[in-house]
């Protein structure tokens, strides 16, 4: 596919948003090397504008930061709180303060600002919680932005302010999983999380897009030092902040559209998996114990390095694998068990031209942008009847990951495991093969916009290896 000049498009897309009164649109570039494939966006937090990298991720709500990444004791922005926040991901977890402060995205040719931003930072978390990140993002709606308000414990300990900050940093003899339990006792209080923030404030409009390539950190040679790796342009994406329908150089038809069904994550309705060339199997439904707590049977997780099926489904996919070809099932046999650890193989061993794809078939969102026209996509989601099924492609490619985890290895990114929910996890692997639009303004929940992306021009490419560089020199000399 040819590239657009995607450096000049850059400044003339912000020229003619800086000349808008609504809202702002912002290229914020990203990089996977700094949490085992996910992708990170650099942030600058406080009046001290200290630099940080936190993995964006649509599967939570919370941007929490690593206390000594943040070192909130130097911003005079800071403002203490009563709440403090826990959150357990698939992998790892954390309990710390928050505080209200001031966030900052650079992107490229223009910046924005947010002050009292609820941040959240850490007391104690589990050593998997952001591999070599500082935090996470959330991108996901405002129910899964929960804190407690710790002011009648504050009182009882003679706290005076009563705010979180920064007393119950000191607050780490418990587990996360048993200060959970302690939390989870005082009341609850939603916080509106950053992204709603910038929207309520008319910063940004309620959209925004991912763009990516991977979904592990592609591996030049064994103990790649990060400089090297930031040089491989497989490890760079693309978070477009507001308006990313304009960016028309980044995607191009078809596009199809996903109905979210629920404002928790976001949620939807997977139908069905397939095989290419081999029958299709249905996606089993939620039980009834599974619905409070997940919703839907199918979320689409930025945050995730891998597609997760539940049991029963995997089998039947992996089954249809060996029906495809029998010599598959040998070379899937390591990675039929998952326990947190990325596994590769010999990458000689797996030939990519031999492997189907896999598609997925999601409730859509009845809509006219589900055409092989980009035209106008952005006004066309006024109708919202039950739409058709749309199919979406998970290519060779990118369920598996050539020189991952290390040089000359490949890894196989669809996975399961035991006693797994009926819900699939689509992350990174799916959105991978497409310009991915978030659209919480459309729909009744807000719709999932997968658009056939354009490559990435050199250019925007260099742009975007430099930011994460000159970052990793500032950090290099501060140490």
């Amino acid at each position: 596919m040819p590239s657009a000049p995607l450096l000049g498009t850059v400044f003339f897309v912000n020229e003619l948003v800086r000349k808008s009164s609504l809202t702002r649109s912002l290229r914020i570039p990203l990089t996977n090397i700094y949490a085992k494939g996910g992708y990170c966006a650099h942030v600058k937090l406080g009046e001290h504008q200290h630099p940080v990298n936190l993995v964006l991720d649509t599967g939570s709500s919370t941007l929490v930061v690593h206390n000594g990444s943040y070192q909130p004791h130097e911003d005079t922005a800071l403002k203490p709180t009563p709440y403090e926040q826990d959150v357990c991901y698939g992998m790892g977890g954390w309990y710390g303060p928050v505080v209200n402060t001031r966030v900052s995205f650079h992107g490229l040719g223009l910046s924005i600002h947010l002050d009292d931003v609820h941040v959240a930072v850490t007391a104690k978390e589990e050593s998997q919680s952001f591999a070599q990140a500082d935090g996470i993002l959330g991108l996901a709606y405002d129910g899964l932005n929960t804190a407690y308000d710790l002011t009648s414990f504050l009182q009882t300990r003679e706290v005076s302010p009563e705010v979180t900050y920064p007393y119950t940093l000191n607050q780490t003899d418990a587990s996360v999983r048993d200060y959970r339990k302690w939390l989870h006792d005082f009341p609850k209080q939603t916080l509106t999380p950053y992204f709603t923030q910038l929207e309520a404030q008319g910063v940004v409009a309620n959209q925004f897009a991912l763009l990516t390539h991977r979904s592990s950190i592609f591996q030049t040679n064994s103990h790649c030092p990060i400089r090297k790796l930031q040089a491989s342009k497989a490890n760079h994406g693309l978070l477009v902040l507001g308006k990313p329908h304009i960016h028309a150089d980044l995607y191009k038809a078809p596009i199809h559209t996903a109905k979210v069904l629920h404002d928790k994550y976001y949620n939807v309705n997977v139908k069905a998996v397939q095989i290419d060339g081999q029958p299709k199997r249905s996606a089993p439904a939620l039980k009834d114990s599974e619905v409070k707590g997940y919703c839907t049977n199918g979320i689409v997780d930025s945050g995730a390095s891998m597609v997760m099926f539940p049991p029963s489904l995997y089998k039947q996919l992996m089954n249809d694998f060996a029906n495809h070809n029998p010599q598959f099932t040998n070379l899937l046999a390591p990675f039929m068990t998952f326990d947190g650890t990325e596994k590769g193989i010999d990458a000689n061993k797996v030939n990519l031209h031999e492997w189907p794809n896999i598609y997925l078939y999601i409730e859509g969102e009845n809509t006219e942008a589900d055409n092989n026209s980009n035209d106008d996509i952005e006004g066309k989601h006024k109708g919202h009847n039950k739409g058709r099924d749309i199919r979406l492609c998970i290519p060779p490619e990118h369920y598996w990951q050539i020189h991952a985890p290390e040089p000359e290895m490949v890894s196989f990114k669809i996975l399961s495991t035991p006693n797994w929910p009926n819900q699939s996890i689509l992350g990174l692997p799916l959105l991978n093969n497409y310009y991915t639009i978030f659209d919480r303004e459309n729909g009744d929940k807000g719709v999932i916009q997968f658009a056939t992306k354009t490559s990435l021009s050199d250019a925007l490419h260099l742009e975007s290896s430099g930011i994460f560089h000159s970052q990793t020199k500032q950090n290099k000399n501060k140490e």
